[in-house]
């Protein structure tokens, strides 16, 4: 029954992409082609990389497995917002992450109103994508409040550039940057969230922050960001307290009213997520027992000791072993 689940997971996930980068073919170029032309520049080569080749799949993702949990597909109108939502997240994570703008103007974004006259291109382009998701969302009063958690969270995450945040300050940080995105990207479909609901994307979405800050370590620690990984001096109990809180995420997605067929199809799903993570967490485990325990010494290591290549078929299996023994509790 599992494996039959499983292959039915891996079908939907393949049907998606191939339908997808048809959509994302058509609809990036035509979107950004307006902007480029009245800026006379186009958006940095790695930006457009990182917006065509992850979000714009992620965002949609999200939103088509949500849809699914209702028992129903995406129409080319959630479909649509979704991407939009794809071209911005990055865009609008730059903005803190490389202070390219202050906070005051990044405040200014939840007025979604159109600027006349927007300083750089990457603010026009986000500037026209929250007016627009904000007239056509199925509660544009939910979409603001969540984006208005969205922005705070970005802002607080800066903090991570610095040593002194504590481990509890740390968790809180990242829980809610994930959280709060997640949540975020259910307004980009027609239904609207129960409080239940929300719940459930809070934990899905923080465990799922903690999962790609996992898979980051290398890269936040050449950058000097501090994360739950990165600092971490036991990933015994690191372990522990990450499968425990992705059982928590199963346990709570089975209590909501939906079809149960649909929620065990989303559990499973995000279960294989998450259980890349454990797999992760398994390798920086060994790395931690080889060398005598405590924080990794990172300047001593290669990047190749922190990566995880979930391409090797021996991981892959135990992803999908992780994944069963999350989803069966």
């Amino acid at each position: 029954m599992y494996t039959f689940r499983i292959i039915k997971v891996i079908w939907f996930f393949f049907e998606f992409i191939l339908k997808q980068r048809k959509f994302n073919d058509l609809f990036v170029a035509s979107f950004l082609l307006p902007f480029y032309e009245f800026y006379n520049t186009e958006l940095a080569p790695a930006a457009l990389k990182k917006i065509r080749t992850y979000y714009c799949f992620g965002v949609p993702l999200v939103c088509e497995v949500y849809a699914k949990l209702y028992g129903r597909r995406l129409s080319e109108a959630e479909r649509e917002n979704a991407v939009l939502g794809g071209i911005a997240t990055p865009l609008i994570d730059d903005f803190t992450d490389n202070k390219q703008i202050s906070r005051e103007q990044l405040n200014s974004f939840l007025s979604f109103s159109e600027r006349t006259n927007p300083g750089t291109l990457e603010e026009a382009i986000v500037n026209k994508i929250l007016c627009r998701l904000h007239g056509s969302v199925s509660s544009p009063e939910g979409f603001t409040i969540t984006f208005d958690h969205v922005i705070k969270a970005q802002i607080e995450s800066e903090k991570q550039l610095g040593k002194d945040l504590s481990r509890e300050e740390l968790l809180k940080t990242t829980w809610d940057k994930g959280a709060w995105s997640h949540i975020l990207f259910h307004y980009l479909i027609h239904e609207i969230p129960t409080q239940q609901a929300i719940d459930v994307m809070y934990q899905m979405g923080g465990v799922l922050q903690i999962t790609q800050d996992i898979f980051d370590i290398w890269k936040d620690v050449s950058e000097g960001i501090s994360t739950l990984a990165t600092t971490c001096d036991d990933f015994v109990e690191f372990q522990r307290f990450y499968r425990a809180e992705c059982i928590r995420f199963c346990r709570m997605t089975r209590k909501l009213p939906n079809k149960k067929t649909d929620t065990e199809f989303f559990i499973i799903l995000f279960a294989n997520i998450m259980a890349r993570g454990m797999v992760a967490l398994r390798m920086l485990e060994k790395l931690q027992s080889e060398m005598g325990g405590g924080i990794l010494p990172y300047d001593k290591l290669e990047r190749k000791q922190l990566i995880c290549d979930m391409d090797k078929p021996l991981n892959f299996l135990k992803m999908i072993w992780y994944a069963y023994t999350l989803v069966r509790v």
